[in-house]
């Protein structure tokens, strides 16, 4: 949806811009509102934290406890070489 918003707005301004060149200066008007609307919705709506990509932590998790004398490690097994 976010490329579908985003070429939308492309389009509106270029489609506006060139009315505006050649002379149609109130639907060039209404076409760059158009955009500038798109533009802003884009930067609401998806710059919210929750419509980003989650990134995921790698690092795993230990449930047991280190130790660093013969101790069990992160998978549980002993730390003695």
């Amino acid at each position: 949806m976010f490329f579908l918003f985003l070429t939308a707005m492309i389009i509106c301004f270029v489609v506006g811009t060139t009315l505006l060149v050649k002379g149609t200066i109130t639907v060039g008007a209404i076409a760059i509102g158009a955009g500038i609307v798109l533009l802003l919705f884009i930067l609401i709506y998806y710059g919210k934290k929750k419509h980003r990509k989650k990134k995921y932590d790698w690092t795993p998790d230990c449930d047991c406890i280190p130790d660093f004398d013969c101790g069990p490690d992160c998978d549980c097994g002993p730390d003695c070489n």
